[in-house]
């Protein structure tokens, strides 16, 4: 078991404020439902375990990578520090199980249609096509992937999907992950994919599963469309609002009934104004929550300042609370 008072560097001649792991978390600028979401746990799990005044070092470990560190044990003996060698520390941590709607946009309708699933396992990425995609008429299949019975198997992420991402070697990486609120350490594929945002002009969308968490809570990060549309009179104050939003904040969603584009419409808003949109391919899902009395709330993941491009703003995300059972 491990004293968990406080974190020191052994780089910094002089000592570091010692802080509780809550007192890091802020520090950071990470939520206790970021930092469940990661270690695969509910909010009041996070919660307990900042409260406990000892854990083991595999938990302490799983909450330094959830903030987007690593854990390293030292031994002060005078003027001699010494780095532990624990196994545990050295394991690299597996990623979890994400699975990613695959959806395509049917021109002539303008329908967003589910038309195959991209699985990572921990150990290899799958992708296949479900049943809509083989029996829809205007549907061909994708080159990459071009029988529709065929499951393909991948120890990378393919290709066709990977082209999807900012490359590392693009000069505004560490902007982009800046603004989907990753570091490099953390920006693995699957999770770049997950937060990635969809041109507008791209049929195909990967669209990330929400993260379940054990209580049946449902969590997913999201980035807001068309901020630089939500008051063409006003942008100015627009900008300013984002730039202003605290992290954890809760923003309101306002349907749009009368949306001449899109009945079906939800805008997120702050203060009484309108910020942006949910994307259109979280529509349908979250009226479905609303319309089984699933109660759904909004807040800020991260909010970016004007030098970041309109599309990646507001980084938000959605939580619904579980189901009520049968």
């Amino acid at each position: 078991m491990l004293s968990t008072r406080g974190l020191i560097s052994v780089t910094d001649p002089s000592p570091p404020p010692v802080l509780t792991l809550s007192e890091l978390r802020r520090r950071l600028g990470r939520s206790q439902a970021e930092v469940a979401t990661t270690i695969g746990t509910t909010q009041s799990g996070v919660s307990r375990i900042e409260h406990q005044a000892d854990m083991h070092v595999s938990t302490l470990n799983e909450y330094a990578f959830a903030l987007g560190g690593r854990l390293r044990l030292i031994v002060e003996h005078g003027d001699d520090h010494t780095e532990i060698g624990i196994p545990a520390l050295r394991q690299e941590r597996r990623e979890q199980r994400r699975e990613f709607r695959v959806i395509w946009q049917d021109q002539p309708t303008r329908s967003l249609v589910q038309v195959g699933w991209l699985v990572y396992t921990g150990d290899e990425f799958t992708f296949s096509y479900v049943d809509e995609a083989k029996s829809h008429e205007r549907f061909q299949p994708f080159p990459a992937f071009p029988r529709l019975d065929e499951t393909y198997k991948a120890s990378e992420l393919f290709p066709y999907f990977a082209l999807r991402l900012t490359s590392a070697a693009d000069p505004h990486y560490d902007a982009v992950l800046d603004a989907l609120g990753l570091t490099r350490e953390d920006a693995t594929p699957v999770e770049l994919l997950a937060r990635s945002p969809d041109s507008p002009h791209d049929t195909i969308q990967v669209v990330p599963e929400p993260t379940e968490m054990a209580d049946g809570t449902l969590v997913r990060l999201f980035l807001v469309s068309g901020t630089r549309h939500a008051d063409e009179r006003d942008p100015d104050t627009v900008s300013r609002l984002i730039e202003d939003l605290a992290t954890d904040s809760l923003l309101d969603l306002v349907a749009e009934p009368n949306n001449r584009h899109n009945p079906q419409a939800l805008h997120i808003a702050a203060n009484g104004k309108r910020l942006g949109w949910v994307p259109d391919y979280l529509l349908s899902e979250i009226h479905g929550y609303i319309d089984t009395d699933r109660p759904v709330s909004i807040a800020v993941a991260q909010a970016n300042g004007p030098d970041a491009p309109p599309h990646m703003r507001l980084l938000c995300r959605l939580t619904v609370a579980p189901g009520t059972p049968d």
